[in-house]
């Protein structure tokens, strides 16, 4: 089972089609690249191990909520909206990410990190909602 999201004008190429293993390495990449403490508590979060009243501050201290919309993002909730994808774009343009992804249809490599900034920008630019299956 994967995760698909895709938006309108966006080539099935451009597209996220792979497992959710892979997206939840990336995202756990994401945290540690914004910062250090914050990469480390996110992969405990991530583990399910339940974090600390003082864990939670901390966190609350160090991250950004425009970075949270996407760490903390629901399968469930089955969207991001143009605005949510220009804060996350903003805020996770100048990470740097060294992960190579691919998409199951293709299985051509790529940079995960450049092809999730792609994808945000094309839906804040264009004004589309990015769409989780």
């Amino acid at each position: 089972m994967g995760l698909y999201a895709y938006a309108k004008g966006l080539t099935e190429k451009e597209c996220y089609d792979c497992g959710y293993i892979t997206f939840g390495i990336y995202r756990q990449k994401v945290a540690e690249a914004f910062n250090k403490k914050i990469g480390e508590l996110y992969k405990k979060y991530y583990r399910d191990d339940e974090l600390t009243e003082d864990e939670i501050d901390e966190w609350d201290k160090l991250c950004n909520d425009d970075l949270d919309i996407f760490l903390f993002h629901s399968d469930c909730e089955r969207k991001f909206t143009p605005q949510e994808c220009r804060k996350i774009y903003n805020v996770m343009k100048d990470l740097k990410i060294d992960m190579i992804g691919h998409n199951y249809g293709t299985m051509e490599q790529y940079s995960m990190h450049e092809h999730w900034l792609h994808i945000f920008k094309h839906c804040y630019t264009r004004r589309v909602n990015l769409y989780f299956a």
